[in-house]
């Protein structure tokens, strides 16, 4: 019998054998909140982290319950609605820089959010002090 060489043995296993991942509702949080960025023409960035987040959202919520999810993302949402009360200026460059806080110690799947959300404070979305003073406070009001 040969195998596949596209499908590695561990996806080949039945579903009672493979890894479980375990639950990082930080990197949860960080993904959940980073789907509101939506790309565009002008700004094609967004909708790489939008896409980076949606990935990484699916692929850490099979090591959450559902009611660990459900309050993640009812928090997500909150903050959310505590972002859109700041000009509208401010609101990309205070979430990304609250996503690339709570994506530190994320698991290896978030790599791909995590070197976007970096790109995207560094070079498009760049925080002045209070903005990152504004997302420390966000952060601090989140943790888990």
């Amino acid at each position: 019998m040969q195998t596949t060489r596209y499908l590695t043995p561990a996806l080949m296993a039945p579903p009672s054998m493979r890894a479980t991942i375990d639950g990082h509702p930080r990197a949860y949080l960080a993904a959940t909140l980073a789907t509101c960025f939506r790309g565009s023409a002008a700004d094609p960035l967004a909708g790489q982290l939008r896409e980076h987040a949606l990935a990484a959202q699916e692929h850490l919520g099979g090591g959450l319950t559902l009611d660990e999810r459900a309050h993640l993302v009812a928090v997500a949402r909150a903050t959310q609605r505590r972002a859109a009360l700041l000009p509208l200026a401010d609101r990309p460059a205070v979430l990304s820089e609250v996503v690339r806080r709570l994506l530190d110690d994320a698991p290896g799947s978030c790599v791909a959010l995590d070197v976007c959300v970096r790109e995207a404070v560094t070079r498009r979305y760049t925080p002045t002090p209070a903005q990152i003073a504004t997302a420390a406070a966000i952060v601090e009001a989140v943790t888990l």
